[in-house]
């Protein structure tokens, strides 16, 4: 059973993969996601978006935590295993559900991800 419409499935992966665009164009992974979630007609891409925003905001901001506990001693192991933890899941997660929405699936990001619009997907 197809979660996603048949149209809808191409613009749910880009919009899963639009946080990606911050490691080629500065704040790009802020900005794609922005973009697509105020243009976006469908509700349900709108909220993919969102997701995607939501997930570079919390890498930035972990990235910044990262940085701080990185200033003290004690904190170095802390820090590399957070930016380690960010790195993965700011990279695996997008792809996992660009896979998903090509497969017609709503993907609803652990933690940051939210639940899919109810009418007017």
């Amino acid at each position: 059973m197809e979660d996603l419409a048949p149209q809808d499935k191409t613009m749910a992966a880009v919009a899963h993969l639009s946080g990606l665009a911050g490691y080629v164009i500065p704040l790009g992974g802020a900005l794609v996601p922005l973009v697509i979630m105020f243009t976006s007609s469908s509700k349900t891409i709108a909220t993919i978006a969102k997701q995607a925003l939501w997930l570079n905001a919390i890498a930035y901001a972990g990235s910044i935590i990262g940085v701080l506990a990185y200033m003290s001693l004690v904190g170095i192991p802390c820090a590399l295993g957070l930016w380690g933890v960010l790195a993965v899941g700011a990279v695996l997660l997008p792809i996992v559900g660009a896979i998903k929405a090509t497969e017609g699936k709503y993907y609803r990001y652990p933690v940051v991800g939210f639940s899919r619009p109810r009418l007017g997907g």
